[in-house]
């Protein structure tokens, strides 16, 4: 075999290292959530290392357009607000809120699946209220408050 024909099976349908009749949604997408890999991320709001790092909203917009529908929002208080950051690893700090719309305005460009959002939570009570009155806020409808209808919480 010559190198241009070894170098096109290797790139043929033959040797596709995933099953071509599944590219496609191929689950019924009604089980549990907890029965499906889903793509996350950790410490998401970094561009570069955990220790003196940069944070930055741009990062969650990428991951999204991605295919992550995991992201981890590390809170922290920064006088009257809450911001996300990489706690005392003297990393750069991004605005909560901005974080909320960077996620609000990209999570569903490219899926219909659910977003889940990861808090690590170290703010004060009142910061976390405010939190709370920023995902309602931002999110509105998109937000899933309570337990749906069709899955009653036992």
């Amino acid at each position: 075999m010559s190198g241009d024909g070894f170098l096109r099976f290797l790139m043929s349908d033959e040797n596709s290292p995933v099953f071509l009749d599944r590219t496609e949604r191929y689950q019924d997408m009604d089980q549990p959530l907890c029965h499906y890999y889903i793509n996350s991320s950790h410490n998401t709001y970094l561009s570069g290392r955990q220790y003196g790092g940069k944070s930055s909203t741009e990062i969650y917009r990428q991951v999204l357009l991605a295919g992550c529908r995991c992201v981890e929002l590390d809170a922290w208080d920064r006088e009257n607000e809450p911001i996300i950051t990489h706690g005392k690893a003297m990393c750069t700090d991004v605005s909560f809120k901005e974080v909320l719309i960077q996620i609000r305005d990209t999570a569903f460009l490219r899926t219909d699946f659910p977003v889940i959002l990861s808090f690590e939570n170290h703010c004060s009570k009142s910061n976390q209220l405010k939190m709370a009155k920023y995902c309602m806020e931002i999110f509105g409808d998109m937000l899933l408050s309570k337990p749906l209808d069709e899955f009653p919480v036992s």
